[in-house]
């Protein structure tokens, strides 16, 4: 069973569902989230600021869990 990311009970509402339910990391093929890069998000991913989204394995133990900002085009370490 895969450990969840715990960026998505703290983000909440801010992830974004339906839009990116055919994403998958390449690393670990885990589904991958996207939330609104907020206040809310910027106080658990400092980096977040400035940006318009930001992107993350669903999956806690991947070297992509921490998640980076992204504009229109997702990171490429995501499946399309």
């Amino acid at each position: 069973m895969m450990k969840l990311n715990p960026l998505i009970e703290l983000a909440g509402s801010e992830r974004h569902q339906g839009c990116c339910t055919d994403h998958a990391c390449k690393s670990c093929g885990s589904p991958v989230s996207t939330y609104n890069a907020n206040d809310p998000l910027v106080k658990q991913r400092r980096e977040a600021e400035g940006w318009d989204y930001w992107c993350a394995c669903d999956n806690a133990d991947c070297e992509h869990a921490y998640g980076e900002g992204m504009f229109q085009d997702k990171p490429d370490w995501v499946a399309r």
